[in-house]
């Protein structure tokens, strides 16, 4: 069996981190996050672009006597030394993926954030066959001709089933 090859948007982080206050539940992506890591056949994925938005939502949180709550960092931290996870890192390939990316919500083809667009570069440049997200402008976004398909949450267990 070939092996899978899934990026993580920085979303399914968020909501690792925060409350239970939206439709999933941070124990349920865990959960998820978990399984993927367990998998045999596939491989996890996070581009460093989403690594520092990650990070500056926990700090952009709520602040404790004058100093940001490094909780929510330390508990993503663990998250990830928990995770077999590989990184993506800035190259030309990935510099021309969001430039062309960019382009098309230029032409207005496309009604991402530009964080969005450069997470999705990163994986149409290191040519993933998943990119996770709970965004539903991604997930209803798949490139064309890329191969890359972008998928919630709950579609991760068809996945895991083959």
């Amino acid at each position: 069996m070939s092996r899978i090859k899934m990026a993580i948007d920085s979303d399914i982080f968020f909501f690792c981190i925060e409350s239970n206050q939206s439709k999933y539940k941070s124990t349920d992506i865990r959960r998820i996050l978990q399984h993927l890591s367990h998998a045999p056949y596939i491989e996890i994925y996070v581009p460093i672009s989403v690594l520092g938005e990650s990070v500056i939502q926990c700090l952009s949180g709520e602040i404790e006597n004058g100093h940001h709550n490094l909780a929510k960092l330390h508990d993503l931290i663990d998250l990830w030394g928990s995770l077999d996870l590989m990184f993506l890192y800035p190259n030309e390939l990935v510099a021309d993926a969001c430039y062309q990316l960019v382009n098309q919500k230029r032409r207005g083809h496309c009604r991402l954030s530009h964080a969005d667009l450069v997470h999705l570069g990163y994986a149409l440049a290191y040519k993933m066959d998943y990119f996770l997200s709970t965004d539903s402008q991604l997930t209803h976004s798949n490139p064309d001709n890329s191969g890359l398909i972008v998928i919630p949450p709950p579609k991760v267990k068809d996945i895991l089933a083959n």
